[in-house]
């Protein structure tokens, strides 16, 4: 199954000139109809998929590309690619403690407004 440009968009959630500036980055490297018009095979949608992963798991523009490099490159490069994957993981786990540390602020904030509003109520009743 192949994707025009708009369907593999709509799919991700994104603008089709987001795909374009993907394609121009080398992420992605969509093959052309005679006519020029773009298609994404599922192989490009998976590529897609996982530039969406590292991309809103707050990987910078420049290891997404040289991930996608060490692809193209073969399996001389696995050795690679795992390190940028295990380095991403420490990462989003210490942003998962910084978000969970926030949370329990807000959670603390959110019980404070209740009790404080309920005991309010109570007052004016």
């Amino acid at each position: 199954m192949t994707y025009s440009i708009s369907q593999a968009a709509q799919r991700f959630g994104i603008e089709p000139h987001t795909l374009r500036f993907y394609e121009k980055e080398g992420i992605v490297n969509p093959q052309r109809t005679e006519g020029g018009i773009r298609f994404y095979t599922e192989e490009d949608m998976g590529q897609l998929e996982m530039a969406m992963c590292l991309k809103s798991t707050g990987m910078p523009l420049k290891d997404i590309k040289r991930y996608f490099e060490l692809v193209r490159e073969g399996d001389s490069t696995l050795d690679q690619r795992l390190e940028i994957f295990t380095l991403h993981r420490d990462h989003v786990l210490e942003e998962i403690g910084v978000l969970r540390k926030h949370l329990c602020k807000i959670e603390s904030k959110i019980q404070w407004y209740s009790a404080f509003v309920t005991e309010r109520k109570k007052e004016i009743s």
